[in-house]
């Protein structure tokens, strides 16, 4: 778990930072009126805000507005919502606070493994069979 005690700015570097990294889980945030918010991440995607409350649009609005916030992020918890956001609703709320994705970078494509050479008959040999110490001779 991470922690952090700033302003929004701050808030919302940690945030955009989450999204790039394509992590899930929810930030949790408290105000000095100790009031909590969460914004929960999946796979880098955010489904929704709520404060006081107050959701998604509303509670980013009320949430721009505070000078000190305290959060901390939590991997891998999906924290419950009344609201959820589809996905162009959620580019749009975080395009209006400055976030831009970070182009995926294009992975390079595997190349085939060569194929292997025919290898020659390697001639046979006479296995030495052992039995309790002592060596069998003739096949089985």
């Amino acid at each position: 778990m991470e922690t952090g005690s700033a302003g929004f700015d701050a808030l919302k570097k940690a945030l955009f930072t989450r999204l790039d990294a394509g992590t899930t889980g929810t930030l949790f945030v408290a105000t000095d009126d100790n009031h909590a918010a969460q914004i929960v991440l999946f796979k880098g995607q955010l489904l929704g805000l709520a404060y006081a409350g107050t959701s998604n649009a509303d509670a980013l609005s009320a949430l721009m507005h505070l000078k000190t916030l305290r959060f901390s992020f939590t991997p891998e918890l999906v924290y419950p919502l009344a609201d959820t956001l589809l996905p162009d609703q959620s580019q749009r709320l975080l395009q209006g606070i400055g976030y831009r994705p970070q182009p995926k970078q294009i992975e390079a494509q595997p190349q085939p493994a060569p194929e292997p050479e025919p290898a020659e008959a390697a001639p046979r040999s006479k296995t030495l069979r052992v039995y309790r110490g002592q060596v069998i001779s003739g096949s089985l």
